[in-house]
């Protein structure tokens, strides 16, 4: 902003440049500055006015308000007040700017002490108030806290109705707002906006690494193993000591058959946070699923577990793991204390549907399964499918399971075609014409 050199004598410096006559107050008398501000020392204001100068810049940068006004000679100039006490009293330090040469300049400033003479200041056009914009922010902190409220409550459209709200009244964009409803939108199913509000959080504030994780989740999800690395990587070089940064990364690694970076990650993060259960989990899922280890997993999800006993999708897995080393009581037990929980993921339905099954029992795997389905979104729906369809071949309801086993391949594919076709379970359904047709159709997609 340019600025007149302040410390010249006003009078000639207006009469000189031809500038407008200022509408500040005189500056007031040292007594009087004393008598409103009286912790400033005496000593302090043998200078005079000179000696406020730097307070200039600081009123600009932090006015409690701005007011437009109007002066006999000139067009328009503002006035920038910063209060010492109650709003809208005295004293008050003002700055006054109006045009040089088409820029904003600062033109005078001064104490004002007495209170006829601020409201005379205070009569123009409110630009801006401190005051209010606090309220709004305020307002719009409650609005973003009652979105989260109800995404964690599963209440989505009263969570995106919110948000919404929140960024509208916000005025100017604010990272948080778009990372919070790119959170809500991704729960929605709505992945695609999450995309573009992730990316908006990211471009108003790249020093936050929670916008470049969640994008790097969702590319996880799609398995754009390349995007998400890119992602997480970025997080983790924004904040390089957070625990779930490096252990989602970790995952990553090990779905990239990237070990022995993904456990000095897990390391890392241990070491950071030794309560971290979320290291454990991930352990226990890669030598469950991927290493085809379960009694090391169930180790692992046991370890976890006396840190987050509440984890449904750690029991869940725990109890598969149970149940392939032949621990059926312990399975049986971990399944029980799931069906307590008041309300159940998509990836814990998933894997209550299989344990059911495992465990011949077939009417409660199915109505996890009718559960399951009764979700915006299911996990892995291929296998929630074929696991479907296995119990009705195992209870003799045919029809039923080709039906389930086609919408088993159209989700999943050849992978889901070549396990039915070598599944010893569906051995009474692979002489039908049915059956053929369900395994023709995954192969003339692969060949299209």
């Amino acid at each position: 902003m340019a600025m007149l050199d302040l410390e010249e004598d006003h009078s000639e410096l207006d009469e000189g440049l031809g500038l407008p006559h200022t509408l500040l107050p005189a500056f007031p008398h040292p007594k009087a500055i004393k008598g409103s501000l009286p912790e400033i020392l005496p000593g302090a204001m043998k200078g005079g006015k000179i000696l406020f100068l730097p307070w200039v810049e600081f009123a600009l940068e932090n006015p409690d308000e701005i007011w437009e006004a109007e002066g006999s000679l000139d067009p328009v100039y503002f006035h920038y007040h910063c209060g010492f006490g109650e709003k809208g009293k005295v004293p008050v330090f003002v700055v006054e700017t109006t045009l040089i040469d088409e820029e904003l300049g600062v033109k005078n400033f001064s104490l004002v002490t007495s209170q006829v003479e601020l409201e005379d200041l205070r009569s123009g056009r409110l630009v801006y108030s401190l005051d209010v914009e606090w309220k709004r922010e305020q307002i719009v902190r409650d609005l973003n806290e009652q979105a989260l409220h109800k995404y964690d409550e599963d209440s989505l459209p009263d969570a995106r109705r919110l948000i919404d709200d929140a960024i509208r009244m916000n005025g100017s964009p604010s990272a948080y707002l778009f990372n919070n409803r790119g959170l809500i939108c991704w729960k929605m199913g709505e992945t695609e906006q999450a995309k573009i509000d992730f990316r908006e959080s990211i471009r108003l504030g790249d020093h936050k690494g929670d916008p470049y994780f969640n994008m790097g989740l969702i590319y996880f999800d799609e398995a754009d193993y390349q995007q998400a690395q890119y992602y997480l990587v970025r997080a983790l070089q924004i904040n390089p000591i957070d625990s779930q940064f490096l252990t989602e990364l970790g995952h990553l690694y090990l779905e990239m058959g990237r070990e022995e970076e993904a456990l000095d990650l897990f390391g890392r993060a241990f070491k950071n946070d030794p309560e971290n259960a979320q290291v454990d989990f991930h352990l226990g899922y890669y030598f469950l699923y991927k290493k085809r280890e379960p009694r090391r997993a169930a180790r692992y999800y046991r370890k976890g577990l006396k840190k987050e006993p509440d984890d449904q999708f750690a029991l869940a897995d725990q109890a598969v793991a149970h149940w392939l080393v032949g621990n059926r009581h312990k399975a049986l037990a971990i399944s029980r204390i799931l069906q307590q929980h008041s309300r159940l993921m998509p990836y814990t339905l998933n894997r209550l549907v299989y344990l059911n099954m495992e465990m011949g029992q077939y009417e409660v795997a199915l109505e996890y399964y009718r559960r399951a389905m009764d979700l915006n979104e299911q996990f892995e729906p291929e296998w929630l499918h074929y696991n479907a369809a296995l119990v009705f071949a195992k209870t003799g309801r045919t029809r039923e399971a080709l039906v389930i086993l086609d919408l088993a391949v159209k989700t999943g594919g050849e992978a889901v075609a070549q396990r039915a076709m070598s599944d010893a379970a569906l051995t009474g359904l692979k002489s039908s014409r049915d059956f053929k047709k369900v395994i023709r159709a995954a192969a003339r997609r692969r060949n299209g």
